[in-house]
Parts: structure tokens; C-alpha cells; sequence
């Protein structure tokens, strides 16, 4: 409420929001400096601005402690899964005596960890082979997922810039890291597309504001496309670069990504009136990005057809996408031919592979997650991926 006799610039642009954070009125106070935003601009600060952003505040925020389970953290079966692959990626490049396994945006580290108990129990020969590298730019993070696995000492390393180009012979895995990219949102109306960016409201905080299209890539995947009144997309352009760095990294072996997402013509169909952006706090999702400004996670699922042309465009060759639950099944991790630590004949263990399993395999969640691979130095053979 505006105290008596101010102006309406005056106004507390918080009125009415119940989760004023200190991000939230940086970004504020900088709109109010400069003008509107773009949306991707407002998510790229919302979730990895210094110190304040969602990734970039030391808080937890993957795990039970978290906000979201990712599907490491659900069961060990899908390490072991990916295990399984990276084995097949080695046997498939002549079993070299050096092989690296990168996972980039690794979260709480169990992934590395279930991977490294899979190919030690199977595989002695990849096991001399293999070293782990853990992509982190998060300080706090690292230290965490060091803590993780203290255990497997000097055959795990860290690094927080990106990888150089044909320096990765091996596996390079990214487990939901592009759902978690910003994006542009863009809203269908009678002259066309518009974009819409982030403005200050007087009385209701940060909200949106329609106007002129930032880039004109952002048209490029809607091109042909007429939308239905009022509809809203999302357009992420940073995605596509990263695929395509990871795939410049890789000189020989498999590039292994998960994340939701459609094919461009299911992802922008005239019926999804309302894009996919979701919120995530408490393990509570929501639809509201300018509640909560850096404590909670803002995602979005990912245009599969500008993934697969960024990987193509690097001189990859695609293998065509999966569920995770298709690609689970294909590993043997719903049928129990993965290990489980020793102690696959305990009812305890039983039960909770089969719990895991079905969660990670349950097609209105986790299941539905698409499996997309890449490969680069001869054609690989492995569970549930054929090439195109």
C-alpha cells in the first residue's frame, strides 16, 4: 500500500506479492533503472545469479532436502544403467586404456558414484580404464558432491569451466541439465508473435509485458507455425550451444543427455496454450516464475529437433530418442540384471530396486524424461539406442 500523498512511481512494486526476495528486488530496482527484460534474461539471473540465484545460493536444492528428485537421487539402478553404457561405449571403441566419463550439471554426485559401483562389480577391465570428471561451476556444490565421493580419491576430478573442444575420449553424460536453461517466452496475438519480457507492476511486483521480438532466431523453430490466440512458447537458445560444445568436446565415444522435452511439433502444437514453464519449491510444483525469485527452480522442457541439429552440426551421428523408461527397460534395470550392491537376494533390496525402477519408469513422471545420444568414432552398440 502506497503511503498517503506518494506518486504512483512511488508505489512499493512489491504490494501485493508475498515473497519479496533480495534477488527480486535487484531485479527490480535494474528494470526500474533500464526498462523491461527479456523473460530469458530474468531466468538466467533468477537461477544462477551470484550468491542469490537458485543454483548459485549454496542451498540445497536436488535431494530429499532439495526441492526435486532427479533420478539419481530415486534409485542406483539408473547409474547402473548408464554404467551399462559407458561399458558398451568402451568395448565399442576397442577397450582403449584411457576413457573418461564427464557428467556436466552432476547435482549431488550420485550418479558418478552408482556408475563407478556398476563398472567396478562388472567391469575390471573399463575400471583401470575409466577416470571421472565432474562438471561443476558451483563452489558449494563441488564441495558437496566431494564429500559424496571422498572414496573413489584421484579417479574422479572436478572442473568449472566448460570442456575444450576433442578433449573427451569416452562418455559425456548431462542428466536434466537443459531443462534448467533459460528461455524466451513469446505469446501468439493477431499481428503475430510477440515476446513477451519482464516489466514492473506497481501493485502486483514483476509481471509480463508484451513487445518487439529480441532476436530473430527466436522465430526460426516457429517458422510456418500460426498459433492460437493468446498462446505462449518458450524459445531457449542457449540449449542448442551447449549441446554443441559438449559435442565439440567429444573426440571419440558418446555424448548421453536426459531431459523432458518434445519434438518441435508436439512442443509448439496451437493446443498447448500455456508452453511447459514449471516452477519447483519444496517438492511442490508451480506456475508462477515471479513468486519465490531464486528459491525456487524454474524449468522447461527442451526442443528436441534443435538438440539433435546442434549435435548434428558438430559431426555427430544421432541415435534416434527413447523414453527413460524404454531405454531402462532395454539396460536391465527393470529386470534385475544390474547389480545391487551384493545383496540382490535380500527382500529389502528387492523391493526397493522394484520401487525405484517403477518411479523412474512411470510414464505420467520420470519416465517420460527422453533419452537422446550422440555418437562420434563409429557406430556403438548399446542397450535401448539405435542409430538413425
Amino acid at each position: 500500500m502506497s503511503a498517503p500523498g506518494s506518486s504512483p512511481t512511488d508505489a512499493d512494486p512489491f504490494a501485493g506479492v508475498a515473497t519479496p526476495t533480495a534477488l527480486s528486488q535487484r531485479i527490480v530496482e535494474a528494470i526500474q533503472a533500464s526498462g523491461p527484460i527479456t523473460f530469458a534474461r530474468f531466468m538466467e539471473q533468477a537461477l544462477y545469479e551470484p550468491d542469490l540465484g537458485y543454483y548459485r545460493s549454496g542451498r540445497p536444492t536436488v535431494g530429499r532436502e532439495g526441492d526435486f528428485l532427479t533420478s539419481p537421487e530415486v534409485h542406483a539402478v539408473f547409474g547402473y544403467a548408464v554404467g551399462a553404457t559407458a561399458v558398451s561405449v568402451w568395448e565399442g571403441m576397442g577397450e582403449p586404456a584411457s576413457f573418461q566419463v564427464v557428467d556436466v550439471g552432476p547435482g549431488s554426485g550420485a550418479l558418478m558414484s552408482d556408475l563407478f559401483a556398476y563398472v567396478d562389480a562388472r567391469s575390471p577391465g573399463l575400471a583401470a580404464a575409466m577416470g571421472g570428471v565432474m562438471v561443476e561451476p558451483s563452489p558449494e556444490a563441488a564441495a558437496d558432491q566431494r564429500r559424496r565421493l571422498g572414496g573413489l580419491g584421484t579417479r574422479i576430478a572436478w572442473r568449472s569451466d566448460p570442456l575444450e573442444p576433442e578433449s573427451v575420449r569416452g562418455l559425456i553424460v548431462a542428466n536434466e541439465l537443459l531443462d534448467a536453461q533459460p528461455v524466451h517466452r513469446l505469446r501468439w496475438e493477431p499481428s503475430g508473435w510477440r515476446e513477451l519480457h519482464v516489466d514492473v507492476d506497481g501493485t502486483a511486483g514483476l509481471r509480463d509485458v508484451a513487445g518487439a521480438i529480441s532476436d530473430a532466431a527466436l522465430l526460426e523453430p516457429l517458422e510456418g507455425r500460426v498459433g492460437s490466440e493468446g498462446q505462449v512458447v518458450e524459445v531457449g537458445l542457449q540449449a542448442a550451444a551447449i549441446v554443441g560444445e559438449l559435442a565439440e568436446a567429444l573426440e571419440e565415444g558418446m555424448l548421453l543427455l536426459f531431459d523432458y522435452g518434445y519434438a518441435r511439433e508436439r512442443l509448439y502444437a496451437s493446443w498447448r496454450r500455456e508452453g511447459t514453464l514449471m516452477t519447483f519449491r519444496r517438492h511442490t510444483p508451480g506456475e508462477d516464475p515471479y513468486r519465490h525469485v531464486g528459491e525456487q527452480d524454474l524449468t522447461c522442457h527442451v526442443d528436441l529437433d534443435a538438440v539433435e541439429a546442434a549435435a548434428v552440426q558438430a559431426g555427430l551421428t544421432p541415435y534416434a530418442p527413447v523414453s527413460q523408461a524404454e531405454w531402462l527397460a532395454a539396460a536391465g534395470a527393470l529386470s534385475g540384471e544390474l547389480p545391487s550392491g551384493g545383496a540382490a537376494a535380500e527382500l529389502e533390496t528387492y523391493l526397493s530396486r522394484r520401487r525405484g525402477s517403477e518411479t523412474l519408469s512411470d510414464p505420467a513422471g520420470l519416465g517420460r524424461i527422453q533419452v537422446m545420444a550422440f555418437g562420434r568414432g563409429g557406430a556403438i552398440v548399446a542397450p535401448g539406442l539405435e542409430t538413425r
